[in-house]
């Protein structure tokens, strides 16, 4: 897998990314061990780009990816994700708009 450098910062992120919403089940519903298997898959193919969303089956796909991510050495892999929609689990399109510092902190779970 070929890499590129993201701007200025040093980082190496593959050319090709893997865009979480699927894990989410935001098109169809996914069986977590498949989308886990999806995961190390495209880890195994050089892809070290994962860009999620709490949009994404309201948090499903990061907490999927989570899972998949788990025991897998930091430095192999890059996050992105958004801030703002906030999507309800049971019923995607339902959303709250809402990108208030409190909230974006809120989202942030250490």
């Amino acid at each position: 897998m070929n890499t590129r450098p993201l701007g200025r910062t040093g980082l190496q992120v593959s050319t090709l990314s893997f865009g979480a919403s699927s894990l989410g089940g935001v098109f169809h519903p996914v069986d977590e061990t498949d989308a886990i298997r999806a995961v190390h898959t495209a880890l195994d193919l050089g892809i070290n780009y994962f860009d999620v969303a709490p949009a994404y089956g309201g948090t499903r796909s990061e907490t999927v990816l989570g899972k998949a991510l788990r025991g897998i050495p930091r430095d192999r892999y890059f996050l992105s994700t958004k801030i703002g929609k906030y999507t309800n689990p049971e019923k995607y399109g339902d959303d709250t708009l809402d990108y208030s510092r409190e909230r974006t902190r809120r989202s942030i779970r250490v």
